[in-house]
């Protein structure tokens, strides 16, 4: 199995150069908007700071529909090195960017790459690996996330602009080099009707000979799915395929509803604004830094606990723990003296990130990657990717709208009602996947009851 988890580990680098775009915004659109970057020629407004957080998600939107469109011609393989090129063209922008226009490019080119990823990398992830361990290898995907979330947040505050997008451009050359000596996904090999490198695929990624009953598997599955057709028709109309496109967007919504984007886009100002005792951009790389072990140790206990467990606790946790912030920013609105409670939106953020990494964070990308079948995989997940980053979009923009007329409590309050109704619908409606096949998921799938 070592082979498998080294190939895991190469794709994932792509990954981390993704996670690296959410994380330059924390500690580098404060220097932007308060001119604290002399050298650097763009500084911005509020209002532009928080066009430049939303524009990612927008773009993610983008190059998820062209990884659709794209990932069953060029394969799983040659689309994650693809991505790859608007990560470099995104850091160079911001490298030679002269005004807030170049700036919105950058971030819009920059989602692309990680709309292609976000599609294509769970697609790759679940199609190299066993039952047995294909949690853990899908649900290594937010711990690479978060590592560049954390790379970020440590480096950003202590390196100009400038030289900050000079440092992350290393990533996904770093990527390019590495992955390029990975095996293309025995699933797609097949898919080509090209069993001989489907064969030499899966002896690289076990790393035993023995492999021809799990060619053979992989060969039914393949005829099974695509004696059916592949469009959206068959998506949406099919009631398995429809099953999955529902539970996968239901829990992308809750998933970006929960808070996520807003709290790391905008986590030094809610720091700031919460008059804590340590520095906010201290807090904000500790913040990072427990969001990632949370990610890794869920990691290795997703495919123990199983995925629909992990996400209840996860979903409820989130509630509480925004509720704690929400509080307190009610509290401060409304003129209530403060000063005994200024550790509860820290605590609150920090308790959010815990719960948030054990479950919302890793396994919505780790069910996008076993639900579908393969004749309308990449449609299922570009939909239900599209949707996620709608609603990011929407969650980052709006939460600054909010922040600057209504009130930073609002937001949580809505944080808050979205985590707990996500509690219930997963309790009712998402079925659990641990140990399962995809031709077993499949099963299940088209066994469940309509709802």
């Amino acid at each position: 199995m070592k082979k498998v988890y080294l190939a895991a580990i190469a794709g994932n680098i792509g990954m981390l150069s993704v996670g690296q775009f959410f994380g330059w915004a924390s500690p580098t659109l404060p220097k932007l908007i308060q001119d604290k970057d002399a050298e650097y020629p763009v500084h911005l407004t509020f209002d532009e700071a928080s066009w430049i957080a939303a524009l990612l998600t927008l773009g993610t939107t983008f190059g998820s529909i062209i990884c659709a469109l794209v990932v069953n011609t060029l394969g799983r393989k040659n689309t994650m090195l693809f991505a790859a090129v608007p990560s470099i063209i995104g850091w160079l922008i911001i490298i030679f960017a002269t005004s807030p226009w170049m700036l919105y490019l950058s971030r819009i080119i920059s989602g692309l790459a990680l709309g292609i990823a976000y599609t294509v990398t769970p697609m790759y992830l679940g199609e190299i690996s066993p039952p047995k361990i294909r949690g853990n290898l899908i649900s290594m995907l937010t711990v690479a996330v978060n590592m560049g979330i954390v790379i970020e947040y440590t480096i950003g505050p202590f390196l100009s602009v400038k030289t900050l997008a000079l440092v992350s451009l290393v990533s996904p050359c770093l990527f390019i080099a590495v992955f390029l000596w990975v095996p293309e996904s025995p699933y797609y090999l097949m898919l080509r009707n090209d069993k001989k490198r489907t064969i030499k695929s899966l002896v690289q990624l076990r790393g035993k000979e023995d492999v021809y009953k799990e060619a053979d598997r992989i060969e039914e599955s393949i005829k099974a799915d695509f004696v059916k057709n592949s469009g959206f028709r068959e998506l949406l109309f099919v009631p398995s395929n429809c099953r999955a496109l529902r539970i996968k967007v239901c829990l992308s919504i809750f998933q970006q509803m929960s808070g996520i984007h807003a709290i790391l886009q905008y986590a030094e100002t809610i720091f700031n604004k919460a008059n804590t005792n340590l520095e906010d951009k201290y807090l904000t790389m500790i913040l990072g830094t427990v969001q990632l072990i949370c990610t890794i140790v869920c990691m290795f206990i997703t495919d123990r606990c199983g995925r629909k467990l992990l996400l209840i606790i996860s979903s409820i946790g989130s509630a509480c723990s925004t509720a704690m912030v929400a509080t307190y920013f009610t509290l401060q609105c409304y003129d209530v003296d403060t000063s005994v409670l200024e550790w509860l939106p820290a605590i609150g953020i920090f308790m959010y990130i815990i719960m948030y990494s054990v479950g919302l964070a890793p396994l919505p990308s780790t069910i996008s990657g076993e639900i579908y079948p393969m004749n309308v995989k990449a449609l299922g997940i570009m939909l239900s990717l599209s949707v996620a980053n709608i609603t990011a979009f929407l969650i980052t923009k709006l939460y600054a709208v909010f922040a600057d007329n209504i009130g930073t409590y609002v937001s949580f309050w809505i944080f808050t009602a979205s985590s707990f109704l996500a509690s219930l619908y997963i309790f009712f409606y998402v079925p659990e996947t641990k140990g399962k096949t995809l031709e077993q998921i499949q099963e299940k799938l088209n066994k469940l009851p309509k709802k």
